[in-house]
């Protein structure tokens, strides 16, 4: 069984209740790592970049505050708060912060 960090148990939650901005900083908070899947809030400050990357299997993207801006490939995407965004396995991206906004990432891993 895979253990859920940091979230209440039976009680209704705010995923972007459960981890604060810090200046100048991306705050990662993991909520779920196992074999096959990863659970992860990231909260950016305003200005901050995650450089172009590419991950192992697809990641799963939905912001929970504020407006995040993405490269997917060539594409530029801008995903506001509510909205969701796959990304494909393989595919490099990156993402920066122009205001504060927090992201929950549920990345799924091969199994091999």
């Amino acid at each position: 069984m895979t253990a859920i960090q940091h979230i209440p148990e039976r009680t209704p939650f705010n995923y972007a209740d459960l981890t604060d901005y810090h200046e100048g900083q991306i705050t990662s908070l993991a909520l779920v790592r196992s074999k096959g899947v990863n659970m992860t809030i990231l909260a950016f400050d305003s200005e901050q970049l995650l450089p172009t990357h590419q991950t192992p299997g697809p990641a799963l993207i939905q912001i929970l505050d504020g407006t995040a801006y993405f490269t997917v490939g060539n594409e530029e995407v801008n995903l506001p708060q509510g909205k969701s965004l796959l990304i494909p396995a393989g595919v490099p991206h990156s993402v920066i912060a122009r205001e504060r906004f927090k992201m929950l990432v549920t990345s799924i891993l091969p199994l091999d």
